[in-house]
């Protein structure tokens, strides 16, 4: 049987969230810090199919001058709308100004998307993300109140199954690769702290700012979308 500590010398934090999904989980709470998408590839399909996914990602800012502020915002490129059922809703929803804080995130966020790796499995994982977006299963919110140091994955199950069971720690499920020598993470059962665990992820998130129609137009513009990757 594997521990319930998730160290470096042990499988990753992906592959016992793979393990709890297949049990029939019917959502997913994500706290990660910043947003590197790498950790996350092997979890592509189970983002495809779960009912709800919820991404709260941390406050990571290049500072920006209020004259590169407003070139992105007038430059950033939107993609992926032919994903989107409800062009109307759609519309409804886009900002002619995004604020300081969505920018720069949104940068951020580009760069990163920018310097992945070209892989057949990381493009169906973005080209997942943004179809969960624009089906509404999945929201992403960005904590911006400080740095989101404390990093969740909240699983949940239908009222008949086990109730939920998540891992608490340091490591960053986004980033990929084994938890580093300093890391540690804690495999969560009991119901009682399970409760507890999604009211402080239920706290953060309402004290959160929508980060949805942002990170959909940086998958839609991205590489993913424009470039045929082969095997």
């Amino acid at each position: 049987m594997l521990s319930d500590i998730i160290d470096h010398s042990s499988t990753g934090v992906a592959e016992r969230l793979g393990e709890f999904f297949d049990d029939g989980a019917i959502a997913a709470r994500f706290a990660v810090g910043y947003l590197f998408f790498k950790g996350i590839v092997s979890l592509a399909d189970d983002i495809a199919t779960l009912p709800e996914v919820y991404l709260l990602i941390g406050n990571v800012v290049n500072r920006l001058t209020v004259e590169q502020m407003q070139e992105e915002t007038l430059n950033r490129p939107r993609g992926g709308e032919g994903l989107v059922r409800d062009q109307e809703d759609v519309a409804s929803t886009l900002r002619t100004v995004h604020d300081r804080f969505a920018v720069e995130t949104a940068l951020n966020v580009r760069r990163t998307i920018e310097g992945l790796e070209r892989t057949p499995e990381m493009r169906k994982l973005l080209l997942t993300l943004a179809r969960r977006i624009a089906d509404r299963g999945l929201k992403v919110r960005v904590y911006r109140e400080g740095r989101l140091h404390s990093k969740l994955c909240l699983v949940e199950y239908p009222k008949s199954g086990p109730g939920g069971v998540a891992i608490v720690g340091a490591s960053n499920v986004t980033l990929g690769g084994q938890p580093h020598r300093t890391e540690l993470n804690v495999i969560v059962r009991d119901e009682n702290s399970i409760k507890e665990l999604r009211c402080w992820y239920d706290d953060l998130w309402n004290r959160s700012q929508d980060f949805q129609r942002e990170l959909f137009d940086e998958l839609g513009a991205s590489w993913a979308f424009t470039e045929n990757v082969e095997e």
